[in-house]
């Protein structure tokens, strides 16, 4: 086995020598031979590697102009002094395992154009990219005759925005099957996280040179500027005010269209805009950007009014923004709103912000009865629901949860009171009774769904800022590296902002290293990646269970489904049901 957590294997290279001798004749090998390295042996059969190859044929051509390469040759470049004396190698391979860099000699390996298996069999980059996360191959774990005393350590190089695998950085040295993990694993994994940093810094640059446009159009007054490329945009306050969407619609496709055509289009508006907009195309090296729009006024036409801030509520994707922005179109009028949506994604904090700084009833729906509803007290019963929106808003959490008497006096309240000033939280499950099935047709006029922490992960980044507790005086906030971020963005999250919420307030209070936190901190049902399948709470349970066991008992299977009291056979298929 080849994880990151130590291979079962390691612990016995002479035996697993001997067992690949017996592979190579074609004699019957032993039981306790890892599947995974077995796998990797007939995978190498299978392609036609000789197993004493001495000089791989080369791959195709390298690219002429590699960004990757680019942004990693200087890094490498300081990194590699910190190979030490010991002799190994540091070599970098793009997607295709074709091999771009390398630095420093080790005995027993010598220069390689391509680490793909199907020209050099199983190797620590080949098994990386497949897995996308850090691999180790020791010793006769390998194919090849020349690579039976060397261990390497490998580990993704992923694009910093979209986590596609980029290629991968391997440190090679002589074998050190006795000292897992890998010596050199902390020096990968560093080396790998500065590329990728420099592969988002010189990724930002464009949307640097887009904000530096925009800084100088919108500098000294308060002008109505956007700067738009057709992903990203940014708007002065007065732009705010002034552009509707269907504006800034308009903006983001002359943005996409200018990159194409030269000259660049002029900016057509709707007829109806209210205002018209002097483009300025931002250019890097030639190419087209984006572009900083000054829009003015149309005589005798009015800005539009500044929709409500909400600054406690992070994200800014397009389904949380629409969400909350209709929401705060439907809190400018003083009738029933409802939130609804799954469990954790916010309702009851975008209602408190909907409700402004006025003091504000909160009320369990499994607290109230049919006597604090009931149209029977209503302007006489100073705890009635009558009494409470008129002294001032009234936000009702877990409608679902009402009793079938509540939820009815509750309906005949809004028919005599229909401009109470009522905020209703609402989590779907089990099919609604008739009364409240009413409640909820009576309201889907006024009603916002907010999306799920899976629907807009883009704005993981964002709340992992505003989840994360306040430093103590003298040390550094929170951080995250890259891989982790992919991890959580990767993640179904069930529980949503408030699953999120509690993995952050976790690893706040009990982590004991310095720095980022890394990928391998993270909760096991977060770091081994999401599901094939949306799954029950009862299977959620049981996977989380299974990777826990694994990773105690280092990735062995025979061990894990020992601990769990099943056989070998049922957590394979566990592991493929849950794993794909």
């Amino acid at each position: 086995m080849t994880t990151t957590e130590p291979s079962p294997a390691v612990h016995a290279l002479p035996p697993l020598g001997a067992a690949r001798e017996r592979f190579l004749s074609g004699r019957p090998v032993p039981e306790w031979v890892p599947e995974e390295v077995l796998a990797a042996w007939r995978r190498a059969r299978f392609f036609g590697v000789p197993h004493d190859l001495e000089e791989p044929s080369a791959p195709p051509p390298r690219p002429a102009d590699s960004p990757l390469l680019g942004a990693a040759r200087p890094v490498l470049e300081r990194i590699a002094p910190a190979l030490g004396p010991d002799p190994s190698v540091l070599l970098l391979t793009d997607a295709r395992l074709r091999v771009l860099w390398t630095s420093g000699v080790a005995p027993g390996l010598p220069p390689c154009p391509g680490l793909s298996e199907q020209e050099v069999g199983h190797n620590s980059a080949a098994l990386a990219l497949r897995d996308r996360r850090r691999a180790e191959v020791h010793g006769p774990e390998h194919f090849l005759d020349v690579w039976q005393d060397v261990s390497a350590v490998s580990v993704p190089v992923l694009a910093p925005k979209s986590g596609h695998a980029l290629g991968t950085l391997t440190v090679a040295c002589r074998l050190c099957g006795g000292r897992p993990p890998h010596p050199q694993a902390a020096l990968a994994e560093a080396a790998a996280t500065a590329v990728e940093a420099e592969l988002l810094a010189r990724a930002g640059r464009p949307e640097q040179l887009l904000l530096d446009a925009y800084l100088r159009a919108a500098r000294g007054e308060d002008r109505a500027v956007a700067a738009l490329d057709g992903r990203n945009r940014l708007l002065s306050a007065a732009a705010e005010r002034l552009a509707t969407e269907e504006v800034l619609r308009a903006l983001e496709r002359t943005a996409v269209t200018a990159r194409h055509s030269d000259p660049p289009p002029a900016a057509a508006l709707p007829e109806d805009a209210g205002c018209t907009a002097r483009i300025e195309v931002v250019r890097q090296d030639g190419a087209v950007l984006g572009i900083v729009a000054v829009l003015e006024s149309r005589i005798g036409t009015a800005p539009r009014p500044r929709p409500h801030a909400l600054p406690a509520l992070a994200g800014s994707s397009l389904p949380w923004r629409y969400a909350v922005e209709r929401a705060a179109d439907l809190a400018r009028s003083p009738e029933p709103m409802l939130l609804t949506g799954e469990r954790g994604t916010g309702k009851t904090a975008l209602a408190r912000e909907l409700l402004g700084r006025s003091p504000v009833r909160v009320v369990d729906a499994a607290e109230v009865g049919s006597h604090e509803v009931g149209s029977h007290e209503v302007g006489s019963h100073e705890g009635d629901l009558a009494g409470w929106a008129a002294r001032g808003p009234l936000l009702l959490r877990h409608a679902e949860r009402l009793t079938q008497p509540a939820v009815a006096a509750l309906n005949s309240l809004l028919d005599a009171h229909p401009d109470a000033r009522l905020l209703i939280t609402h989590t779907p499950g089990t099919p609604p009774g008739p009364c409240l099935q009413r409640l909820l047709d009576k309201l889907a006029a006024r009603s916002v769904t907010l999306p799920p922490l899976r629907e807009r992960a883009e704005d993981i980044r964002e709340l992992l800022t505003a989840l994360a507790p306040r430093p103590a005086p003298g040390s550094p906030p929170l951080t995250w590296t890259l891989d982790a971020v992919r991890a959580l963005e990767q993640h179904p999250w069930p529980g949503n902002v408030t699953e999120l919420a509690h993995v952050v307030q976790a690893l706040a209070e009990h982590r004991r290293a310095s720095g980022p936190i890394r990928r391998a901190e993270l909760p096991d049902t977060v770091r081994e990646g999401p599901a094939v399948r949306p799954l029950s709470p009862m299977e959620h349970a049981e996977r989380a269970t299974i990777l826990e066991t694994l990773h105690r008992h280092g990735g062995n299977k025979s061990r894990a489904a020992a601990a769990l009291g099943i056989g070998r056979a049922t957590l394979y298929r566990k592991l493929r049901e849950y794993e794909g």
